[in-house]
């Protein structure tokens, strides 16, 4: 009896984390796609410091987005797992690539 409901109890908790991440996944590649465009934007085109580019983003993504800039790109992760860049031209700026 034990059993069946650690079981019942464990394939809840589970349910519940699926369905959990399957409206916070879509978020999180939202909003590090938004931190790497407009950070990209900032670094490049308007060529502020990253220190100074950081404050433009919400306090929330200050903590949970860390940010890499690279020579030409932004790239962005949340958690480690959830990934956003930016590529900066110059003749078109900075657009979202996948």
């Amino acid at each position: 009896m034990r059993k069946r409901i650690l079981l019942a109890v464990v394939a809840l908790v589970l349910i519940a984390a699926a369905l959990l991440l399957r409206k916070l996944v879509p978020l999180g590649r939202l909003g590090t796609g938004y931190a790497a465009e407009v950070t990209c934007a900032c670094l490049f085109v308007s060529g502020r410091t990253l220190d100074s580019c950081r404050g433009d983003l919400d306090p929330l993504a200050q903590k949970l987005v860390s940010i890499r800039v690279g020579s030409d790109d932004v790239r962005t992760s949340a958690l480690g797992v959830i990934r956003g860049r930016a590529q900066f031209d110059k003749a078109t700026g900075c657009t979202l690539v996948e």
